[in-house]
């Protein structure tokens, strides 16, 4: 049982006296199973990443935290069974940057983003880069370019299916190099990666967690990052910005949200242990074989950075006509 001091003690044996709620003793947090959703199948990056989290914050509360797979419509299912769940911290989500790319091609949606969730916090991130096929000849975005305008409408980028970070962010770049690339959906990295390693496609916008097997085994070639920094793994290569020709950070994120109206106090101490196992070397060792980093930012700076990345593809979206398959 909880411990009492004193003065509680004695206030709560006084007959006919109304104890204030902040002096009663109140229940431990958490008091059972933490159900943790991840909107993707079992092997995945999410899913992986996820369970890194599942498992540090499962050793900072004492509390076993299930994670469950609820796979579908780009993590929407699982997004809306946290968005329906009680605001108890016990159902949380984690989300990637998926659940805002879903909300910017679809018109409606069974949740409102981010009014129906509190974001608790980012956990880490991962960079989306523009590579070609190890046995074509460009070796930078330079002689992409030169190919393009050579040939209008004749080369093209795949990705791992309409509305990714990959589909988005081939079309950013293309946008901003002044070239048309033709859009080439795949379900999936395996057959995406099959059909350029079988010279089927040239090119291909694809994130580092999938990418580190077929670039190690010089299949394929990065030729720019599509974000703010360059990739620790690539450090030759460099970003978009650095060729003059800045564009949206279309790499991934992962972080943790709680259902709407979960009180804040709780929201904040979910916060500090996420951002505290964000922080271990342990974390980082595996974070680092999905080619992701530590990228820890808080609730105010989460939910910003929700509402910020919601309008911007929102607005790609509507200019190249990205729509839902």
């Amino acid at each position: 049982m909880p411990r009492i001091d004193p003065t509680r003690r004695a206030l709560l044996a006084l007959p006919g006296v109304l104890v204030p709620t902040a002096l009663r003793a109140q229940p431990a947090w958490p008091d059972r199973p933490v159900r943790l959703l991840i909107g993707f199948p079992p092997g995945g990056p999410t899913d992986f990443i996820g369970r890194i989290a599942a498992t540090g914050l499962q050793a900072a509360w004492g509390q076993a935290v299930v994670v469950e797979n609820r796979a579908g419509a780009s993590s929407s299912v699982a997004a809306e069974v946290v968005a329906r769940a009680a605001p108890d911290g016990l159902t949380l989500f984690f989300a990637s940057n998926s659940v805002v790319l879903n909300a910017a091609i679809h018109p409606s949606l069974p949740y409102a983003l981010p009014e129906a969730f509190a974001p608790v916090g980012t956990f880490c991130s991962a960079p989306n880069v523009f590579w070609c096929a190890a046995g074509q000849p460009w070796r930078d975005i330079a002689a992409v370019v030169a190919a393009a305008r050579a040939a209008p409408g004749t080369l093209a980028f795949g990705s791992t299916g309409v509305g990714g970070t990959g589909h988005f962010g081939g079309e950013t770049m293309s946008r901003a190099l002044g070239i048309q690339l033709n859009h080439v959906p795949y379900r999936g990295t395996a057959p995406l990666m099959q059909d350029v390693i079988g010279g089927r496609v040239p090119l291909l916008a694809h994130g580092m967690a999938g990418a580190v097997g077929p670039y190690q085994a010089g299949h394929i070639r990065p030729l720019a990052v599509l974000g703010p920094r360059r990739a620790a793994e690539l450090p030759d290569v460099p970003t978009m910005a650095e060729l003059g020709h800045p564009v949206p950070d279309s790499g991934v994120w992962f972080g943790v949200m709680a259902p709407a109206r979960t009180p804040s106090d709780l929201v904040a101490r979910i916060a500090r242990d996420l951002a505290a196992i964000s922080r271990t070397e342990d974390t980082r060792t595996k974070l680092a074989t999905q080619a992701a980093v530590p990228d820890f930012s808080g609730p105010e700076a989460f939910t910003t950075r929700i509402r910020t990345e919601l309008a911007t593809w929102r607005q790609v979206a509507q200019s190249v006509g990205i729509r839902p398959e």
